[in-house]
């Protein structure tokens, strides 16, 4: 692991507009104020959700779409930056009326009926997201991998 050490240099704490696009709402957040490194959390509802399945086998990404109402029990996420722009790569946890988990790679498509988003921006060296050959992901730069 790199031994850059990360300080806390800003917390943003919002919400976003209903009707907003989940995905796209925090990523303009961000870009706008250039955020490079960060992470993400969130709590609320969509009315509409579209999640993504990363399957192993075909190395490809599975669009799960969920057409319901439904509350965000977890939204997390981190900030990086790919293809020089920061980018933010966002897991979300949904649950139905009936108590169902759905989780995911948070995908265009998720319309906000509300949301509390609350982003930690940090300082320091910052961190590119580069395609990993072995498993066709955009994974932070290798330099930064944990060994065991």
């Amino acid at each position: 692991m790199s031994h850059q050490r990360y300080k806390l240099k800003h917390t943003y704490i919002g919400h976003l507009k209903r009707g907003t696009d989940l995905l796209k709402g925090i990523t303009g957040y961000i870009v706008k104020n250039k955020i490079q490194i960060g992470e993400i959390r969130g709590l609320g509802a969509v009315s509409k959700a579209v999640i993504w399945y990363f399957n192993q086998k075909t190395i490809e990404y599975e669009e799960i779409i969920l057409d319901e109402h439904l509350e965000i029990l977890s939204l997390y996420g981190n900030i990086s930056i790919r293809d020089y722009e920061p980018f933010a790569h966002v897991h979300v946890m949904l649950g139905n009326r009936n108590g169902q988990a759905f989780g995911g790679h948070l995908a265009e498509g998720s319309i906000v009926y509300a949301a509390e988003i609350m982003i930690h921006e940090y300082e320091g060296e910052k961190i590119v997201r580069e395609r990993d050959e072995e498993t066709g992901l955009y994974l932070w730069d290798y330099r930064q991998e944990l060994l065991a």
